[in-house]
């Protein structure tokens, strides 16, 4: 018998697999979208997708079907609602790293990614933790380099970086 291992346990099968099902929509349902930008793969590759690849597919075919031509972007994308799981089965790898993020680092990326950034209050809203938790969260995004902080204080904003070799 042949196993094949869970999509979050092979990220780096993502971009192959939105590739894929881009082609396939364009086809059957007559689109004319190019493709999907950095920071929407950046938020599908943050979510722990328990539905596996069958799932994908149907978020792959939503996007496309809000967008219907050019580039699918992070505004495009609606994953269905933060997953709760147990902290020590919540983690989802960095897509190139041996790093995993944390429930909340990836929900701070889908945010940041949904709505082109993201505060610490939207944070602790959308996750239901402390103001100290939110902030620990998004420091350690920016100490990865996967968020830039713009701005000081309660006034900050957090936006995706641009993937390195990219101009960001």
């Amino acid at each position: 018998m042949l196993e094949v291992p869970a999509l979050r346990a092979r990220r780096e099968d993502i971009p192959l697999l939105v590739e894929h099902f881009r082609v396939r929509c364009n086809r059957d349902d007559q689109l004319a979208v190019d493709g999907f930008s950095r920071h929407a793969l950046v938020v599908l590759e943050a979510d722990p997708w328990p539905g596996n690849v069958r799932e994908l597919g149907a978020v792959v075919r939503r996007a496309m079907a809000v967008r219907r031509w050019g580039v699918v972007g992070p505004e495009d994308v609606k994953l269905p609602a933060l997953r709760r799981a147990p902290a020590a089965a919540a983690g989802a790898a960095v897509p190139g790293s041996a790093v995993t993020l944390t429930r909340y680092e990836a929900a701070a990326l889908q945010l940041a990614g949904a709505s082109g950034g993201v505060r610490r209050g939207e944070l602790m809203a959308h996750c239901g933790i402390s103001r100290e938790a939110a902030r620990r969260t998004l420091a350690s995004l920016v100490e990865r380099r996967r968020v830039r902080r713009l701005g000081s204080g309660r006034g900050a904003w957090y936006v995706l970086r641009a993937p390195d070799g990219a101009g960001g």
